[in-house]
């Protein structure tokens, strides 16, 4: 825990130091030419559908184009190590993730990149609870339900994620650890393979993001039994919080923006100011609101203690949980 303070302390103060000496002559040029936005995971997922959403309206504010590329694998980590490495000019950057920058380094243990210290963390952009769903085959209706079948029938329960570290396998693993019952993690490459068999009955139940779990709930392919978050969603009010049947249980994934360390302030104020006039913006809610994220502006000192505090927080429940990469 001292290191861990250390690495907050230094990665923070490097923060403050960025802000410093800024070069009006680049804040005019930048961008000059296309921007690279590297997405943690495949198609289709949240973070796909938000980084693309991110890349349009960011590449309309600054009139350049924006190339969206999904480097998946390793639970996230070869699009952070790719980030981290790469030129620190404002021409690469990352939707940065709870599970990539605050779970994994507490879950894999040794990564090639250094949550605080490898990247340039310039804004959060939202936050979007998980929604727990079961093949509707199972007879299961409501939590309680589900937490007497699995202690009835330990390790029977299955529950599908994206690899170690997403917030589906830790939202399984917090459940597992906190109602104290025998459930099994099925890592998949993505989740679009995962749901394929979830709704195949080969699989028992996924924590998936609302917006996505939700249309299939409303086709009758899986039941909702609850939402990871204290207050029900707006999009499935219906849906009771998990934490009615499971107190204290408050899980929820978050993105920010993010590039390698080292970025010239002039970038890092610049993309944080259209940042902020995009999150803003009326469409720019509406649009998130539809897809049931919760909008959070931050400040670049903001987010980086936002950062660091999350991965304390994180290095807590990962150990608490006994969580491990598969």
């Amino acid at each position: 825990m001292h290191e861990t303070l250390s690495r907050i302390m230094t990665a923070c103060g490097l923060a403050a130091l960025a802000v410093l000496g800024a070069n009006p002559a680049l804040a005019q040029t930048y961008p000059n030419k296309q921007i690279r936005l590297v997405l943690p995971y495949s198609t289709g997922t949240t973070t796909d559908v938000l980084g693309r959403l991110y890349a349009q309206k960011l590449g309309e504010a600054l009139g350049q184009g924006i190339v969206v590329e999904n480097k998946t694998g390793a639970g996230g980590n070869i699009a952070g190590e790719f980030v981290a490495r790469a030129p620190a000019d404002g021409y690469t950057l990352t939707l940065s993730t709870s599970a990539v920058h605050a779970t994994n380094p507490a879950l894999y243990g040794k990564l090639p990149f250094d949550t605080l210290r490898d990247f340039s963390h310039i804004g959060l952009l939202a936050t979007a609870p998980n929604m727990l769903v079961i093949n509707p085959k199972l007879p299961i209706n409501n939590m309680a339900e589900l937490i007497a079948y699995a202690k009835a029938n330990p390790g029977k329960l299955t529950y599908i994620s994206a690899g170690s570290g997403t917030s589906p396998h830790m939202s399984g693993a917090l459940l597992k650890s906190m109602a104290g019952i025998d459930i099994v993690h099925v890592p998949y490459k993505n989740m679009s393979q995962g749901f394929a068999d979830l709704f195949g009955g080969q699989v028992s139940m996924s924590f998936y993001h609302v917006p996505v779990a939700y249309p299939h709930v409303k086709e009758g392919r899986l039941r909702a039994l609850g939402v990871a978050t204290p207050q029900r969603s707006p999009i499935a009010p219906e849906v009771p919080p998990i934490a009615e049947t499971v107190p204290g249980f408050d899980i929820r994934p978050w993105w920010g923006v993010s590039g390698p360390a080292g970025l010239p302030a002039e970038v890092v104020n610049r993309i944080s100011s259209v940042t902020t006039a995009m999150l803003r913006d009326a469409d720019t809610r509406q649009r998130f609101a539809a897809m049931g994220m919760e909008i959070t502006v931050m400040s670049v000192k903001e987010f980086n203690d936002f950062t660091a505090a999350e991965l304390v927080k994180w290095t807590r429940i990962v150990k608490e949980s006994g969580a491990k990469a598969d």
